[in-house]
């Protein structure tokens, strides 16, 4: 009788605990709206739906190849823990043929990291891809291209940056 009334006791409390909403994912959704977690969701949902300077550059960036018949898609985001933004994108969903957007939060660290990352020159060129770089204060346009169709939209993204460029003074972060 004991062991019926214990059982019987135990399902009432793992009912009442499951009715009651305390699950794991509740517990972690809760915790998260009191960290960082909440601020980073927010700023990526910002970023995503085009608010801010940035988003105004990147929506203006995505028409302006438009026009060219070069429709910039598949964007991801990455931000780190310096507070520099990249956006990448493949033209007209060719993986071999891609767009990144680096924002920096100054122009020494634009310096530093392009230096790192593309080693400084404005063109590298191997066998089996082409990568040109395009800079203005604290930003970086880069179009990477691979495969037998590298350098492809070469003459078009030069053309487009170059106009891009030209009014980032008043949409960079």
């Amino acid at each position: 009788m004991k062991r019926r009334l214990a059982g019987v006791l135990a399902a009432a409390l793992t009912a009442g605990t499951l009715l009651a909403g305390c699950s794991g994912e509740q517990d972690q959704k809760e915790a998260g709206s009191y960290t960082m977690q909440a601020y980073q969701d927010g700023t990526m949902l910002a970023y995503s739906q085009g608010k801010g300077l940035d988003g105004r550059f990147r929506k203006e960036m995505r028409q302006a190849f438009a026009t060219e018949q070069l429709a910039l898609t598949d964007e991801k985001f990455t931000e780190d823990n310096r507070g520099n933004t990249s956006y990448q994108y493949l033209i007209n969903s060719q993986p071999a043929q891609n767009i990144t957007l680096h924002v920096f939060t100054s122009r020494p660290e634009r310096v530093s990291r392009i230096t790192d990352w593309y080693g400084g020159m404005p063109l590298a060129e191997t066998s089996g891809a082409r990568t040109e770089v395009f800079n203005k204060d604290n930003t970086s346009l880069v179009y990477t291209s691979m495969g037998k169709e590298k350098g492809k939209y070469s003459k078009k993204v030069k053309d487009l940056f170059a106009g891009l460029l030209e009014h980032l003074g008043t949409h960079a972060h």
